[in-house]
This record gives structure tokens, C-alpha cells and sequence, in this order.
């Protein structure tokens, strides 16, 4: 086959006809999504934080928009290591979510609530600039170990004037969060638990222990009451970094209070890894947060 050298639209382009003997044909079947990943998005230039987004379909489709999940990485409120779920966080992009991962003072700059204030930063920095992003109206919150514990406040104290004011999302997400920092046997492989040195006394920046009734602000369940979008909740049986009863303690002060709240125990699971990313759960976050979508 031969064809004349120009440049070409996609509709002008001609389809090769010749046969091949051997040759193997797929039929695209044209609802497949690229990704692309854009790290160093700066939202916050005063601290010098950062956005990296997995971003489906955009060339592709140059008009079109997407929800947003905004994701929390975990690193013990450390300086998180932002990259490390792309691989597993491009399978919901390639469900048609447009993935933004957020960048926040670790403890070793600032304590609570600083995480839930820059992410709720990060929030309005997207939905201000939905134009540039390709996004719709539709932001849901979701992290793991520390981040679903940011996640969670975030989504607890959304539509109060706390932590960074009020945003507006539409669901919120948290796989195996710390969300109760003064559960006493909450850590069970951290030997200084609580402790001023612990990765959850530098957060707050005190002893838990001797300040126990200030650090119930930093625990998710306080404000059960506020919660006014769907939450899912996620955690393994065999955690031994965050002790799964920190979920079931969250997922029963919801209930208790009426809200809308799916808890998933996945069944031998330690802290994090493949498990929770497996096609079925996969499958279960994008079903969620459809429903989260729809119901607004």
C-alpha cells in the first residue's frame, strides 16, 4: 500500500488495506484512555506544595471533563513519598477519574491539622482552576494509613468552618486510616505508642497520653455528627501497623449516627499492598464513588 506524504488529519488518514499472511488484527474498540502523568503542579507557593495528577483521556478527548479524586499518600505524617500509588491509583484513572495526589506539610514542619488544611487548599486550588484541569464539579476525597486519616477529617469537617474551612466534595475514601490516634492499643507494632516521639505524638506535637482530651480533636469519629457526604471504608484483618479496630470504632460512631458508610474487611490483609487494589476492589471504589455522583 502506498500513500501520498502530507499531513494528515485522524479522519483523513488512511486505514492500511493490505493482507497480511500471519498478521494478527485487534479491533479498538475507541472507549480506551490514555493517561498522562503531570508531577510538580504547585497549589500552595507560600509552602511550596505540590499536585501530581493522572490525567485520563485529555488529549483524546480535549473537551470533555472528569471527576476528581484527590488522594492522600501515606507516610506515617511524614514527608510523603508521592508516586508510590501510580501504579495502583491509574487503574481508577482509567475508570474515568481524573487523579490528583497532594503534597502536604509532613510533622517535621507543622502538626494537626495541618494536613486536613492543605488538603482542603488543594481542593479549592482544583476547583478554581477546573478549566486548565478538564474537571467537573465533582471532588472526592480519598487516602491511606495517615492520608485516610487526612482524608477522613477532611471529609468530616467539610461543611464546617474547621480545619481550613469549608469545601465541597462529593464522597470520601479511607484504606486502613489512622483515624484514632488515642485508641490505646491502636498501633500495635509501634513500641513507643503515643508517646511524644511516636509518629503520631510528632504529628499532634505532644504525648497523647498526657494531653488525652486535646488529642481527641485529632481523632475522626469527634465529628461523626458533621458527616454529610458517603464514606467507604477499607482495612485488613491482620494490620499491624494501624489495628483494624481504629476503622470499626469510625464505621460504628457513623452508623450510630445515621450516615451513610460502607466498611470492607478484607480478610488476612496487612497494612496496605496489592490486596486493595485488586480488580475487585477496584471495581467496589469506582461503584461507590458513582453512587456518590449520582446521589448530589
Amino acid at each position: 500500500m502506498h500513500i501520498d506524504v502530507k499531513n494528515y488529519t485522524y479522519e483523513e488518514m488512511p486505514e492500511y488495506s493490505d493482507v497480511i499472511p500471519g498478521a494478527h488484527h485487534i479491533i479498538m474498540n475507541k472507549k480506551e484512555l490514555s493517561l498522562e502523568y503531570v508531577p510538580d503542579i504547585i497549589y500552595d507557593e507560600d509552602n511550596n506544595l505540590h499536585l501530581y495528577m493522572i490525567m485520563p483521556g485529555v488529549f483524546q478527548k480535549p473537551d470533555h471533563r472528569f471527576p476528581c479524586i484527590v488522594y492522600v499518600q501515606g507516610s506515617a505524617w511524614h514527608k510523603q513519598r508521592t508516586q508510590v500509588k501510580v501504579p495502583y491509583l491509574s487503574a481508577l484513572a482509567k475508570r474515568g477519574y481524573m487523579i490528583a495526589i497532594v503534597e502536604y506539610r509532613d510533622s517535621s514542619i507543622a502538626h494537626f491539622p495541618c494536613c486536613i488544611e492543605d488538603t482542603k487548599k488543594a481542593i479549592r486550588y482544583l476547583q478554581n482552576n477546573r478549566d486548565t484541569y478538564h474537571l467537573t464539579d465533582d471532588f472526592i476525597v480519598a487516602g491511606d494509613s495517615s492520608g485516610g486519616h487526612t482524608a477522613a477529617m477532611t471529609a468530616v469537617t467539610a461543611n464546617t468552618g474547621l480545619f481550613g474551612g469549608k469545601v465541597s466534595i462529593k464522597g470520601c475514601v479511607d484504606l486502613y486510616g489512622a483515624v484514632e490516634l488515642t485508641l490505646e492499643d491502636g498501633f500495635p507494632t509501634t513500641l513507643n505508642h503515643q508517646q511524644a516521639d511516636s509518629y503520631e505524638g510528632k504529628y499532634v506535637g505532644y504525648d497523647i497520653r498526657d494531653h488525652y482530651q486535646e488529642a481527641i480533636k485529632a481523632n475522626v469519629k469527634t465529628y461523626a455528627h458533621d458527616l454529610n457526604v458517603p464514606m467507604l471504608i477499607a482495612h485488613g484483618t491482620k494490620d499491624r501497623s494501624v489495628f483494624c479496630q481504629q476503622s470499626v470504632n469510625l464505621y460504628e460512631a457513623l452508623k450510630k449516627e445515621g450516615k451513610d458508610v460502607d466498611l470492607y474487611l478484607i480478610d488476612g490483609a496487612d497494612h496496605g499492598g496489592a490486596a486493595f487494589w485488586s480488580e475487585e476492589m477496584i471495581s467496589i471504589y469506582d461503584a461507590f464513588m458513582k453512587k456518590c455522583l449520582n446521589k448530589q
